[in-house]
């Protein structure tokens, strides 16, 4: 956070950005400006987080800018802490109406939580909560849900390897893409 603290002082990010934050999924989308060329992206990515770690950290990571839209990904940590599907939603909703109530002007685009070779075990509740937080985000105003786990699977239900690095849970540039093709069609 320190980081992007000491990059905002140098290079002040735009009003009407679109503001990406969540977990080391995100952080790691070193890509992400480029593959939105002309958008004014901003990554604020934190490496382990949950998504009650974004919503003790908003002052920091969310707070200072003015999005007109806000992309969250978030979960994945908590199903890795073993948290049901309704911990997990509880939470989300929670951080829904705190940012609903801070910028109500920002649309916020839910990202589903990503299978993975290493959550395989927990595809069953990583499932549940995708249904679960895409039921509350589509009853919501200004917001979407944009699922990147179905495009993960090939047709025969099994996962891309290639789109994961080594540690089976961090994406590649083959993964990257698909999440770059799902998020296309959200981006302003």
């Amino acid at each position: 956070m320190r980081r992007y603290e000491k990059a905002d002082s140098v290079n002040p990010p735009t009003k009407d950005l679109i503001l990406f934050v969540g977990s080391s999924t995100m952080e790691n989308w070193k890509s992400l400006a480029d593959d939105f060329p002309g958008k004014p992206v901003l990554n604020r990515g934190v490496s382990g987080t949950k998504t009650i770690d974004l919503i003790n950290y908003k002052d920091r990571l969310i707070s200072p800018y003015q999005p007109k839209q806000i992309f969250v990904y978030e979960g994945d940590n908590d199903i890795g802490y073993k948290w049901t599907p309704d911990e997990i939603l509880a939470q989300i909703k929670r951080l829904f109406f705190i940012l609903r109530k801070e910028k109500p002007e920002a649309e916020l685009v839910f990202i589903s939580i990503k299978p993975s070779v290493r959550r395989l075990k927990d595809k069953k509740r990583i499932e549940q909560t995708n249904a679960l937080i895409k039921e509350f985000v589509e009853q919501q105003t200004n917001a979407a849900y944009a699922d990147i786990y179905t495009p993960m699977f090939t047709a025969d239900g099994e996962l891309f390897p290639e789109h994961y690095r080594e540690d089976g849970l961090h994406l590649t540039a083959e993964g990257y893409a698909v999440w770059k093709k799902v998020i296309s069609k959200y981006i302003k």
